[in-house]
């Protein structure tokens, strides 16, 4: 959802687009963040950052266990609920993924590696100004146990962040 939170969403939603938003903003300063990216061949230029962010969503998913100790198959659910809740309010191209996110359940599917060269893929066809982004899923494999590292600090130093924020 693009643009300030609205006051006329629920508050639960507007809660969590707010926090989603501190962590994307957060990415940009986070020296963990930075150093995936520099791992990365200069090729990709500014693609590096996607790819960093796309490789963190699944190594979060792999780690979930870590980070909290409710289940991810049932936070999946929970996220899918609460977007089918308030499905009127969404952007429409959300409205129009929502059931295929549900069907092949996204959130959980990201702890399959081969799902991180789809979601690539994915998103370079998306892309206005084309780029290779599925190439870069052979950075993720080449310089998996570096970014695995860098993403651990990024959980810790987020996680003192996410206390200032309220």
């Amino acid at each position: 959802m693009k643009g300030p939170v609205s006051g006329s969403l629920p508050e639960e939603l507007a809660r969590h687009l707010r926090l989603h938003r501190r962590i994307d903003t957060y990415t940009t300063v986070s020296q963990s963040f930075q150093s995936s990216r520099q791992r990365l061949d200069p090729r990709f230029r500014y693609a590096r950052g996607i790819l960093v962010d796309v490789f963190y969503d699944h190594f979060l998913a792999c780690h979930w266990d870590r980070y909290s100790s409710r289940p991810l198959a049932e936070f999946a659910q929970d996220v899918y609920r609460g977007l089918q809740s308030c499905y009127p309010l969404l952007p429409e191209s959300l409205q129009q993924q929502l059931p295929r996110m549900i069907e092949y359940d996204w959130l959980t599917s990201y702890r399959d590696q081969d799902v991180v060269l789809r979601v690539l893929q994915r998103l370079e066809d998306r892309l206005r100004n084309k780029f290779p982004l599925a190439e870069g899923y052979s950075e993720m494999i080449i310089h998996r146990s570096g970014l695995e590292a860098d993403f651990a600090d990024f959980m810790k130093e987020l996680s003192a962040a996410i206390i200032y924020w309220d």
